[in-house]
């Protein structure tokens, strides 16, 4: 299921999205690209600025800011879309049939295949709300015994490093702090 949330411009959102079965899709580095190749892709093209991200093994969030004309329904339409077409064909050129069996068999009606369980957007509306989430996507990767991490700010598929360290992540994100001070 996909929750549409109320599109307000100039408001940040915060994303999840789960894969099927909670596979553990992102385990494998080839389907972690295609995530983060959207992702990139959406920033690039000023379709959002992404403040923040994590990928885990079966699960994402992010915050970002729609970009008009885009709507943040437009952003998670063509990241699903993107992303499941990507996911899809990498499992088949790579003979993953598990996965190929899975996302067959968890197909809506009239559908030939699902890879996302959900993707929904959560409108932030105060400051309190968006350090909640900030953190949470952080410490995501340091919960439930994911990773033995050293620190979070550890976790190569995060924008940790560049909250707690200043170090960029394994793709650009915009400075959050930055575009707060100067809205």
């Amino acid at each position: 299921m996909t929750f549409r949330p109320l599109h307000i411009s100039g408001h940040l959102y915060f994303v999840t999205g789960t894969v099927i079965r909670w596979l553990r899709l992102f385990n494998d580095i080839k389907y972690t690209k295609v995530i983060l190749d959207s992702m990139d892709w959406h920033r690039k093209y000023y379709r959002m600025k992404l403040f923040a991200f994590v990928i885990m093994p079966n699960h994402l969030h992010w915050i970002s800011l729609p970009l008009d004309p885009c709507t943040i329904n437009d952003n998670i339409r063509t990241f699903a879309s993107f992303t499941a077409h990507k996911i899809l064909s990498t499992a088949k050129e790579n003979n993953h049939k598990d996965n190929l069996t899975a996302f067959a068999e968890d197909a809506k009606t009239g559908k030939h295949n699902r890879i996302w369980l959900d993707l929904q957007a959560k409108n932030i509306k105060n400051e309190r709300f968006l350090s909640q989430k900030l953190e949470y996507i952080h410490n995501n990767p340091t919960t439930k015994d994911w990773f033995s991490l050293e620190s979070r700010s550890g976790y190569k598929y995060s924008s940790a490093c560049f909250y707690d360290e200043g170090k960029e992540p394994i793709i650009f994100i915009d400075d959050l702090y930055e575009y707060l001070v100067n809205i």
